[in-house]
């Protein structure tokens, strides 16, 4: 009983994600009936964001020492699958909700493109020549990274806005197993 008690100390983020969905499960649809306030809205949102925020840190924090027991390459796939799992369950909640917007998730996914490669890539290269002034980098790397990403985002976002194949703007079984073969070809190969 000690060691669980102290695994929930050392677990605040938890505990306190898991208080935040019983409160909104019995009580949110009371709190949004009425957001006249901007106020109690300003709060809500502020306390949602914070939780999924705070929450998301932990995941990452557990796939960070899960990576660091199991070593290279299968750290890395341990965090990139943290990081994708997040991302999935942010654009299935957002998906779930609401209106039925077909365009949603490509969009969601385009912005995580764009956010990668501008703020976290961009962020990072600003960062540290702020800090070292000059620096090297592996452009290898940089490369194989940037050559895995684009032609992802190009096969993914761009190609089946402009092809015909089926209705609707989607893919057909043909192209979508083309797409899943060449995706997975292109994980592998970096």
């Amino acid at each position: 009983m000690n060691g669980l008690l102290l695994s929930l100390r050392n677990e605040k983020g938890l505990v306190f994600g898991v208080l935040t969905t019983g409160l909104w499960l019995f009580f949110g649809s009371a709190w949004l009936s009425d957001l006249s306030q901007p106020v109690w809205a300003g709060l809500y949102f502020s306390w949602l964001f914070l939780s999924i925020l705070w929450l998301s840190f932990g995941v990452v924090r557990h796939a960070d020492a899960l990576a660091i027991r199991l070593g290279e390459p299968y750290g890395t796939i341990v965090l990139t699958l943290a990081v994708i799992g997040i991302e999935v369950a942010m654009i299935a909640a957002v998906s779930l909700t609401g209106k039925v917007h077909p365009g949603l998730a490509r969009d969601t996914m385009f912005s995580v493109v764009m956010i990668v490669l501008t703020g976290m890539l961009g962020g990072t290269l600003l960062a540290g020549g702020l800090r070292h002034h000059r620096q090297e980098y592996n452009l290898s790397g940089a490369n194989a990274y940037l050559g895995v990403l684009v032609p992802l985002a190009v096969l993914t976002l761009i190609v089946p806005r402009f092809t015909q194949s089926a209705p609707g703007g989607n893919v057909s079984s043909l192209q979508a197993a083309f797409l899943l073969v060449t995706s997975a070809g292109l994980y592998v190969i970096f």
